[in-house]
């Protein structure tokens, strides 16, 4: 526990200690205007109860009220034991909340006060930081790898169906009616999650690529956690009462983020990932959503409905000399893997057994995303 002025900082390193904070949690993320739902408290503590990681959750308060929550997990990386955000790899923006009004820069500089006097940390790293967020203007060092996280502005027009969706919407039809649906009990939700999973794995083996979110041992148990408590909203779109496509995301802050979306290669000719967006994007407006979020990494496919982007970046944090050696990895030498595994994969290098049609791979949609959380 420090004090840094009026503010004092504490850090909560167990479950308990972390479950013990959500109704203040709860609070502090329904007034926040930058909360994503990757930094709710359902979220996180689903995550802590699923893999057993340790927490390191660090809260500052201005006179006893909860002004700035920042949800931290230690965990061993590259030789270095590592603090980032609850989550991660399937968490996709990170970021502190921050009460309404809170002077941002100097709770998170108290932070930075108590988080330089850990002893068994030797890196924080600040990933996935949105350029609209409350910890946008920290700069550590310079981003690794800047990415873009393309939306759809729910006001705005909607965006020409082009003649060759048209196409592949009328071969959709052909396969029977075409019906929107959203689980709507605990194991409707968590049976729905886990066949989009299923899926999506299905196609990532298929075309040879590897996902660290999906291929996490905790996240099939996280998925079905998340999905049982309605951290997940789960939609199916079903093709002549068949599920041919399937996707799973959040709601916070009045936006809707899209987490995950997979098809059944039974239906690509007519394109059901496109088919499930349009969906889901008429039906975020009418709830009365302002943006419908792709998340990044800025892929083609989403670009052809966005209407906007925000830029996310990352921050890293060296404590100590293997925090630099680190933080050089996450910062020069992942950006460079990541490319190189791109370009390999594209060339089928990776894919088990017969090369997928390209008529199957390149369909639009979520086909075309090839790692979720890396």
């Amino acid at each position: 526990m420090s004090k840094a002025a009026a503010l004092l900082v504490e850090t909560h390193c167990t479950l308990a200690a972390v479950e013990a904070l959500e109704a203040e949690w709860r609070t502090l993320d329904g007034a926040s205007p930058d909360a994503t739902g990757f930094q709710s408290f359902e979220w996180c503590v689903a995550w802590l109860r699923c893999s057993g990681i340790e927490p390191r959750v660090v809260t500052v308060r201005d006179e006893g009220r909860l002004a700035m929550l920042w949800p931290l997990q230690i965990e061993r990386c590259w030789g270095a034991r590592i603090a980032r955000w609850i989550g991660e790899p399937l968490t996709q923006y990170g970021d502190a909340l921050a009460a309404p009004g809170a002077d941002v820069m100097r709770c998170a500089a108290a932070v930075e006060t108590s988080v330089a006097s850990w002893r068994d940390a030797d890196l924080v790293a600040l990933s996935r930081l949105r350029a609209d967020g409350a910890l946008a203007a920290l700069a550590h060092s310079a981003a690794g790898e800047e990415m873009r996280a393309p939306f759809v502005d729910l006001a705005a027009p909607p965006a020409p169906r082009r003649k060759s969706l048209e196409r592949r919407a009328r071969k959709l039809e052909a396969f029977g009616p075409v019906a929107l649906e959203e689980a709507d009990s605990p194991a409707g939700r968590e049976a729905a999650a886990l066949r989009a999973l299923a899926m999506k794995q299905a196609w990532l083996d298929a075309h040879g690529f590897v996902s660290t979110g999906l291929s996490a041992a905790t996240t099939p148990a996280f998925v079905a956690a998340a999905a049982r408590a309605g951290v997940l909203r789960v939609h199916c779109l079903r093709v002549g009462g068949e599920i041919a496509a399937a996707e799973m995301g959040l709601a916070a802050g009045g936006g809707y983020r899209s987490l995950l979306g997979a098809f059944d290669p039974r239906f690509s000719e007519g394109a059901p990932g496109h088919a499930l967006t349009r969906a889901m994007l008429a039906k975020c407006a009418r709830e009365g959503m302002r943006t419908y979020d792709f998340l990044p990494p800025g892929d083609d496919y989403k670009e052809v409905f966005a209407t906007g982007a925000v830029s996310v970046g990352a921050r890293y944090w060296p404590l100590t000399l293997r925090g630099r050696i680190a933080a050089f990895g996450f910062e020069r030498l992942r950006p460079v893997a990541k490319r190189l595994y791109y370009a390999l994969a594209a060339r089928g290098l990776f894919t088990r057994g017969r090369q997928p049609e390209r008529k199957a791979s390149a369909a639009p949609g979520r086909a075309s995303h090839p790692l979720l959380g890396s």
